[in-house]
C-alpha cells in the first residue's frame, strides 16, 4: 500500500489564499478595522467612566436635597452659604482691600 499525501487542489489553494487576502485587507484598511475597533472600545470605556461619575454625583445630589428637604436648619445654611440669603434685619459688610 502506498500512502500519500492529501493535496488539496491547485484551485482551492488559489481560493483559500485570495480569501485570507481580502479579509487581511479589511481587517486592517477597512471600515470596521481593528484600529477602529479600539478606538470604539476606548470611547465607549471613556462613556461608562463617565456615567459612573454622574452616577455618583446623582447620589450625593439626591442626599443633598433630602438633608435640605428634612432639616429647616440645614437649609437656611445652604440658602446663606450657597446662594448668600440674608436674614430679615441682617446686612451684609463689604470690605476693600
Amino acid at each position: 500500500m502506498e500512502h500519500r499525501a492529501a493535496i488539496l487542489p491547485r484551485d482551492v489553494t488559489i481560493f483559500f489564499v485570495a480569501a485570507i487576502s481580502i479579509l487581511n485587507i479589511g481587517l486592517f484598511r477597512g471600515s470596521s478595522s481593528i484600529a477602529g475597533y479600539f478606538d470604539l472600545k476606548q470611547s465607549r470605556d471613556a462613556l461608562a467612566n463617565t456615567v459612573d461619575k454622574i452616577i455618583d454625583e446623582n447620589g450625593s445630589l439626591r442626599t443633598e436635597i433630602e438633608r435640605i428637604v428634612n432639616s429647616p436648619v440645614y437649609a437656611r445654611k445652604v440658602l446663606r452659604d450657597k446662594y448668600h440669603v440674608t436674614e430679615e434685619n441682617e446686612d451684609i459688610v463689604f470690605f476693600a482691600d
